[in-house]
Order: C-alpha cells, then sequence, then structure tokens
C-alpha cells in the first residue's frame, strides 16, 4: 500500500515540477533572469481558480476546468509581462549584472504576493467566505468526463494533472517547433545579439517568453486546487525550492535535464521519504531537508550552475592544465 502511495505520489508530483521548471528554464534562456517570480506565477493560477469557482458556484451553480485555465493563463501571462515592462526591462537596459536581476525578481516576488494577500482578503469580506484558505476544487466539467469514461471515483488530481501537464508539454513542444515565433525564441535563446542582428524583434520576442511561460506556470496552479486541501498565497511558494533545485540540475540550460531533475526530485521527496522513515524512524517531515541536499550536490559537483558544467567539465579542465 505504502508502494502504492509513493508510485502516485512520484506521477503527480513528476508532472507538477515538468509543468514549472520547463518552462522556467526556458524563460532563463531568453531573458537571463533567476525569477523568483515563478512562485507567483503559480499562486496565481490556484487563485484565478479559486475565485472564479467561488463566483461561478454563487452565480450558476457550476465551474469550469476549461475557464478557469483560459483565464489563468492569460492573467498570469500579462502580470509577467508588465512585471518585465516595469521591472526587468528598464534594469536590462541599464545593463545590470545577473544577480541584481535576481534580486529584483525577489522584491518583486514579495510585493506580488502580498498584493494577492490584500486582493483575498478584500474579497473574503465581501463575499464573507474565507478565500485565504480556500477548500479543494472539484471541476464539474472533469466530473463529467469520468462519468462518460467510466472513471468514476477517480480523484480529480489523478486526471487533472496529467491533462494539464501534458497539454502544457504539447504547446510548448508545437510553438517551439512548428511555429516561426517558436523558432525566434529559440534562436533569442541560443544568441540575443546574433537573433538582432538577423532582424528579429529580440523586445518582442523576450515579452511573448514572458507571457508564454508564466501563462503555462500558472497552470501548476490550477492543477494543485485539485489536490491540496487548503488554498491559501503560500502555494507557490511551498514548492519553489523544488522548482529552482531542478532548474540547477539542468544547468538552466537544457529542457531534457530538466525534466529527468524534475523526476530525480519527485523520485527523492516521495521514495527517499518513505524509506527514511520505514527503516530509520526519520520524521516525513525531512522531505525539503532532501532536497537541499539534492541541491547543494548539484551546485558543489556541477560548477557554476547544474549539470551543464559538471563534475566531467571540473576533471576535464584539470586535466588540460
Amino acid at each position: 500500500m505504502l508502494i502504492a502511495q509513493d508510485l502516485v505520489g512520484f506521477f503527480q508530483f513528476s508532472l507538477l515540477y515538468l509543468t514549472v521548471s520547463i518552462p522556467l528554464v526556458l524563460a532563463y534562456r531568453v531573458t537571463k533572469v533567476i525569477n523568483f517570480t515563478v512562485a507567483n506565477y503559480i499562486t496565481y493560477g490556484a487563485y484565478t481558480a479559486v475565485l472564479l469557482d467561488y463566483y461561478m458556484r454563487s452565480s450558476f451553480g457550476h465551474n469550469s476546468l476549461l475557464l478557469t485555465v483560459l483565464l489563468s493563463f492569460m492573467l498570469t501571462g500579462s502580470i509577467a509581462v508588465l512585471s518585465n515592462l516595469a521591472v526587468f526591462k528598464p534594469l536590462t537596459e541599464m545593463r545590470v549584472k545577473g544577480d541584481v536581476l535576481m534580486i529584483a525578481s525577489m522584491g518583486l516576488w514579495i510585493v506580488l504576493k502580498y498584493v494577492l494577500y490584500i486582493v483575498s482578503d478584500i474579497a473574503s469580506s465581501a463575499c464573507r467566505t474565507n478565500l485565504v484558505s480556500y477548500s479543494q476544487i472539484h471541476y464539474d466539467d472533469i466530473s463529467l468526463l469520468t462519468a462518460r469514461t467510466g472513471l468514476v471515483g477517480v480523484q480529480q488530481s489523478l486526471v487533472v494533472f496529467p491533462l494539464l501537464a501534458l497539454t502544457s508539454m504539447a504547446i510548448l513542444y508545437l510553438v517551439l517547433n512548428a511555429t516561426r515565433v517558436g523558432r525566434a525564441v529559440l534562436a533569442v535563446a541560443d544568441n540575443s545579439l546574433l537573433a538582432s542582428l538577423s532582424g528579429i524583434a529580440v523586445g518582442r520576442v523576450v515579452n511573448l517568453t514572458w507571457f508564454l511561460t508564466a501563462g503555462l506556470i500558472s497552470l501548476a496552479g490550477v492543477m494543485w486546487t485539485t489536490y491540496s486541501g487548503a488554498i491559501t498565497p503560500e502555494v507557490g511558494d511551498s514548492l519553489i525550492l523544488q522548482v529552482f533545485t531542478i532548474a540547477f540540475i539542468g544547468g538552466l540550460a537544457s529542457l531534457t535535464r530538466t525534466a529527468a531533475g524534475a523526476l530525480l526530485i519527485s523520485g527523492v521527496e516521495n521514495f527517499g521519504t518513505d524509506l527514511l522513515s520505514t527503516y530509520l524512524g526519520l520524521p516525513t517531515s525531512i522531505k525539503p531537508m532532501l532536497t537541499f541536499i539534492v541541491l547543494l550536490a548539484t551546485l558543489i559537483a556541477s560548477p557554476p550552475l547544474g549539470v551543464a558544467g559538471g563534475v566531467p567539465y571540473r576533471f576535464t579542465r584539470g586535466v588540460r592544465r
């Protein structure tokens, strides 16, 4: 039974981490910002679902995952573009270093987080409902889907997680590989100066990247609403350690290695925690510690970030000397 639970947890969290970490790495390759507001993208996706669920149920008696996903994508993507125009673009034009951009993203992370707290507090007072800690959401269109496919009784999270994760990956793959816009994004990611010289509007590509990646990351927040028993403005913060560990494992460069990192961290959290708890009697609360161990090992073994450099790089560099 324990193994079955671990497998389910591994499956769900692998999909959740993939939905966040791959767009995050793509965004870094284009914008060169180590972006802590990824936590806000997750949370704003979840709270789009919360507010829409309350409104639709009180007004119409039902809700919709499809409408939630569309609104979450549009809202969060727009917030990311506005954040770029207001904060990151001016700093980039000033030619500040990457660490300054990272610190700016940390400040913006806190600002956006407490803006959401303010909005949810005001909405809670107006609606006379606790929106700061909202219960798990069940989507009526997913209930209809499970009824028609003979999956009645299956947890909605087991349907929504793969549905949204695969949709996100499919959108990203098609955009990058089957459209001119996607090829422009990849060109800027590889060499923004060369892309500019070849006639690509780099500024537009950067804005599009912010919009696309933030919108896709927000789907993780929607996924979370079908899993967690309490949805709060801390949703994204609770996932940011794992997400950045995965991104660093991928060297903030390789989407394939990032995907492998998502599987690794999910496996460590689910199987590693239970093994240590079962055989050594350690509490399951050590889960964040295991993630930190993986993060530190990655940073020490693979300079500067992730396996894009790695132990083989260090070894060969020493030999060449």
